[in-house]
């Protein structure tokens, strides 16, 4: 007994050392195995824990979606609607809706208007006598065809119309062997100027005999062809001057007859010249 011990105090004092390593070893075992069971649970939290939060997030999903699509629902979205245009109410100006003829109501009404942009009732027109120019006002004259515009002035000077001549007479006349001193602006319908020119001719041929009649082409007072012829040397002899345009309104010639007695061409003269400078064919 005593040797067994012996012998078992020496194994233990020789195996001590192994022993020792041996529960070193074990102790290293077992807390390698606890470690692996730690980790194992913490990743059984773990994965419990993310399925969790996945189930939440899908929830949390489905929830705001079906809110969402109610929300769309209760929103009931106003309806637009395009107001329709009104009525264009019609134009009061004829003009703009159609073009009256000559002869219908409101033709004068409406080429008035027309012509009141470029050429207004009263304007200021130099006038030359002498060397010296002053602003003489004048009146609109149109006659009721609309052929022509030009200003004359009405203070010294009678205007009137009849259907075919506009007449511009001195207020003031002499009389006696004096002629009538003015002049007129008749349309002679479906004859060129030319045609008009050499019939013009004719008749002064006729009413001067063996007077010599001066023609030639002009740009002033007005464009065309003039003609001048004179009675005589006497004061008051008759000085004649007729003007035949070379434009037409709608196939319309027109021609300005004047007519003064020699002693007045610087005063008449020249005033008739001023104003049938202003002369404007219309279309």
């Amino acid at each position: 007994m005593e040797k067994w011990e012996q012998e078992l105090k020496q194994f233990k004092t020789e195996h001590q050392q192994d022993l020792e390593e041996v529960w070193r070893s074990l102790d290293q075992v077992l807390v390698k195995e606890q470690r692996r069971k730690r980790r194992k649970q913490v990743m059984k939290r773990f994965t419990l824990a993310g399925a969790a939060l996945i189930a939440l997030l899908i929830g949390a999903t489905l929830f705001l979606t079906m809110n969402g699509n109610d929300t769309e629902q209760a929103v009931e979205t106003p309806e637009v609607t395009t107001p329709e245009p009104s009525p264009t109410p019609p134009s009061s100006n004829a003009s703009e809706e159609e073009e009256l003829t000559e002869g219908e109501p409101g033709y004068t009404e409406q080429e008035l208007t027309k012509l009141n942009d470029s050429y207004p009732e009263e304007q200021e027109v130099p006038l030359e006598i002498e060397g010296m120019t002053e602003q003489i006002q004048m009146v609109r004259v149109v006659p009721g065809n609309f052929g022509y515009v030009f200003y004359a002035d009405d203070e010294r000077y009678e205007i009137a119309f009849d259907e075919t001549t506009t007449s511009v007479k001195a207020r003031d006349q002499i009389g006696g062997d004096y002629p009538e001193v003015g002049f007129q602006v008749e349309m002679i319908p479906d004859k060129k100027p030319t045609e008009v020119a050499s019939e013009q001719v004719a008749l002064l041929e006729q009413d001067f005999p063996g007077a010599t009649i001066e023609a030639e082409p002009v740009t002033e007072p007005v464009v065309g062809y003039k003609l001048h012829v004179r009675e005589g040397d006497a004061p008051s002899s008759e000085v004649r001057t007729v003007y035949i345009l070379d434009k037409q309104h709608e196939e319309s010639t027109i021609v300005i007859t004047q007519t003064v007695f020699l002693e007045a061409q610087e005063g008449h003269g020249a005033r008739f010249h001023s104003m049938l400078k202003t002369f404007t064919v219309l279309d």
